[in-house]
């Protein structure tokens, strides 16, 4: 280890841009799950520095936040993090100045654009460690069991009858896009295939919907409470995003007309919300309808979840408003498994057009493998009951998790979702959800925490976090018993 009076001495940047502060909060999202990885504290927390500094996430010159803040914002000991910086000091990463404080240095990586690389639970995607399968991953809203799923056989000439024999098809399969215009018109919005882009998840399409619509500084209005995927997507096209609130039956529409007077580019909305598993109401779903075709304000509707609910689920949006600039958003990763990477975007003629031009732009089309097996997938859940089975088991396994926190966490408050992949829980006391949220990835169980999920400007729900509820109920038990230790210290 480096001695910190030789330490003191070195300035690699040559005073150049340092005192640029580095504020806790910033660091925190940086830094994400830090203690996912195996190993002693200090290392942990050294190497998701580490990360962050090699990304360029913090530029050469910035002023890290002082040992004892970082200390007491990530409970724990100031040695610890002085050690951990000490280490840092050691591989030229960081260095300190006599009574001005602790410095990036330059690594020669430059810094990314703010919001580039997205939230924490896109870095937790991304930096997972491999041997940390012992942490319990409850801040993903996805299905983890594809047990259940109907037999799929592929062979070399399905392949051989792709049409363009190149498998470059930005539009998606022509077999996939009949089978996703059946399903959604079952849902109450006839459409056919020419109507239909498939893209690499809903993921995507809700991208190709933003670059579609939305330029730098543009106003997007989303619900206070929101997917966290799509605001990343904002943020990376330079948008404003401001909020709406949603009750019981989903957004309140009075709020919406108010935000729509402010002539935003784009309105993102879901059907099925994420994380309350609130499901908008068919009454509000025609209001919606009206308000943007008058005001003629593009809508991304969020489809995502609406296969996952278990009661019933009204026409989409689009339905009352044929014609209106209405891009509806789905995906069978959800429905089916996550690891299908299958979603799509549907939307009148002249505006599918434009998204398939943008989709053709990031990746030139989705893996006609995947496209195959979905296309099986779907048609076969029309007939085998898939559906309903999984349906059954989502709720099933909501109500376990709900009476597991009911039993060991009875402060904790929350409604019982219709449907979706998650339960949102307000800590009691207007306790803060991010700093319970590393409180819990300590006790080994990762939660969502509540910044990622709702635009940056006047968050109104910090108390709040995300349990996804999709794992099975004996990982559940570990979770919620893991949950309880976390609490009973962090309340202390």
């Amino acid at each position: 280890m480096e001695n910190r009076a030789t330490s003191e001495q070195v300035d690699p940047t040559g005073g150049a841009a340092a005192g640029r502060r580095v504020g806790i909060q910033r660091l925190l999202r940086e830094i994400g799950a830090w203690s996912d990885a195996p190993g002693p504290r200090y290392r942990q927390l050294a190497r998701a520095l580490a990360a962050a500094i090699e990304r360029g996430a913090l530029a050469a010159g910035a002023r890290l936040p002082a040992e004892r803040s970082l200390a007491e914002a990530l409970h724990l000991s100031r040695g610890t993090v002085v050690t951990a910086y000490d280490l840092l000091v050691a591989e030229a990463l960081i260095y300190r100045r006599h009574g001005s404080g602790t410095f990036v240095a330059d690594t020669g990586v430059p810094a990314l654009p703010p919001d580039r690389e997205g939230s924490t639970l896109v870095h937790r995607l991304v930096e997972a460690s491999a041997g940390t399968g012992a942490v319990i991953d409850l801040s993903l809203s996805v299905v983890h069991d594809a047990d259940d799923l109907d037999p799929v056989r592929l062979q070399g000439r399905d392949l051989r009858r792709v049409e363009p024999a190149t498998g470059y098809t930005p539009w998606g399969t022509p077999g996939l896009r009949a089978a996703i215009a059946a399903h959604v018109t079952g849902w109450g919005l006839p459409v056919g295939p020419e109507q239909v882009v498939v893209t690499t998840g809903a993921q995507q399409a809700v991208s190709a919907a933003v670059a579609c619509w939305v330029r730098p500084g543009d106003t997007v209005v989303v619900e206070e409470l929101t997917y966290p995927g799509a605001l990343a997507t904002l943020a990376q096209a330079g948008a404003r995003v401001i909020g709406v609130p949603v009750d019981a039956h989903g957004v309140r529409v009075p709020d919406l007309a108010a935000a729509l007077e402010r002539r935003p580019a784009l309105v993102y909305l879901q059907g099925v919300h994420s994380p309350t598993g609130v499901v908008l109401g068919d009454r509000r779903r025609r209001e919606i309808a009206a308000l943007v075709a008058s005001a003629q304000v593009p809508l991304v509707e969020d489809a995502a979840l609406v296969d996952l609910t278990w009661v019933r689920v009204p026409p989409p949006v689009a339905a009352h408003a044929p014609g209106a600039p209405i891009a509806l958003v789905g995906s069978l990763s959800k429905s089916f498994w996550g690891g299908l990477r299958i979603g799509f975007a549907i939307a009148p003629s002249p505006v599918a057009l434009r998204l398939a031009r943008v989709k053709a732009t990031h990746d030139l089309g989705s893996s006609v493998v995947s496209q195959l097996i979905a296309e099986q997938l779907l048609r076969a859940a029309t007939t085998s009951g898939f559906a309903d089975r999984r349906r059954a088991v989502l709720a099933a396994r909501a109500a376990y998790l709900g009476a597991g926190l009911t039993r060991s966490l009875p402060s904790w408050s929350w409604t019982a979702p219709r449907g979706g992949l998650s339960i949102w829980v307000r800590l009691p006391d207007g306790a803060s959800g991010d700093a319970f949220a590393r409180a819990a990835a300590a006790h080994g169980v990762l939660v969502a925490p509540p910044r990622p999920l709702q635009p940056p400007d006047g968050p109104r729900h910090l108390d709040g976090i995300r349990l996804s509820c999709s794992a099975p109920e004996a990982e559940l038990d570990v979770a919620v018993e893991r949950l309880r230790a976390a609490w009973t210290a962090f309340a202390r």
